[in-house]
């Protein structure tokens, strides 16, 4: 007995879609809805993955056929949802959402394209990468993400990010003491994506468009702020425009 195997291997279950072309997959729930006005297709176009439960919805973009998926929230559950999507065929995945922002500099609505992450979730630890293998983004994909952005007018940053599981317990110093470490934002599901696909030796990328600011004195949201709706219905679009090229 191999007591390293696995008991339960990820599968296409009946009524999955097969894919064999690019995923967005979204990481903020609101984002669905901005996607869908961006790609203008109508809310009844939405399907339903039954595990785990998602919004997803497939199209012909441009020629080209992209699916929509989101939205996971947490690593375990954004680690699911990856498990599945490469069960069903996806080999490239673009990830957009959102993040907090560590640098006094970075404000609302400004964009970030993580190459590394800094990982505090639980998920990552249950994939030992190879000798040699670190979990990181895909050159490709990063490359893809920084082309559409500067097309599309989008000035962005690229760096590390710091991957938490507890939203509640990101502390001054924590917060202080990454930053000073040039890690630029935390959210809660990159680092365990970069680990599966690193692990699953798929491409993946993310870009992410800072919603609140907590560097100062005191947690300062954007989610109230039109700016940050504004670049992240550009962000969207060059995220789309990232997929379609891959």
């Amino acid at each position: 007995m191999n007591v390293g195997e696995v008991i339960i291997e990820p599968r296409r279950i009946p009524g999955d879609p097969k894919i064999g072309h690019p995923v967005l997959l979204v990481l903020f729930e609101p984002y669905l809805e901005l996607l869908r006005n961006v790609l203008k297709f109508k809310k009844s176009a939405w399907q339903r993955l039954r595990f785990p439960s998602m919004s997803y919805c497939t199209m012909e973009v441009e020629g080209k056929t992209l699916s929509v998926f989101g939205a996971p929230l947490g690593s375990p559950q954004a680690a699911l949802v990856l498990e599945r999507l490469i069960a069903m065929g996806a080999r490239k995945v673009v990830a957009f959402g959102c993040c907090g922002s560590l640098y006094p500099t970075l404000k609302t609505g400004d964009l970030v394209i993580p190459t590394h992450a800094l990982s505090e979730e639980g998920t990552s630890a249950h994939y030992p990468l190879p000798d040699g293998l670190r979990a990181k983004a895909d050159e490709r994909v990063t490359r893809s993400l920084m082309k559409n952005c500067l097309e599309n007018n989008l000035p962005w940053i690229a760096g590390k990010i710091w991957t938490t599981d507890a939203i509640f317990r990101e502390t001054r110093e924590k917060v202080s003491r990454y930053g000073q470490m040039d890690i630029l934002a935390v959210e809660m599901e990159m680092s365990a994506l970069f680990t599966v696909a690193v692990y699953r030796k798929i491409s993946l990328g993310g870009l992410m468009v800072v919603s609140d600011e907590l560097a100062g004195s005191k947690w300062k949201t954007g989610f109230l702020n039109p700016f940050f709706w504004l670049n992240s219905r550009k962000a969207a679009k060059a995220a789309v425009a990232a997929c379609l090229d891959l």
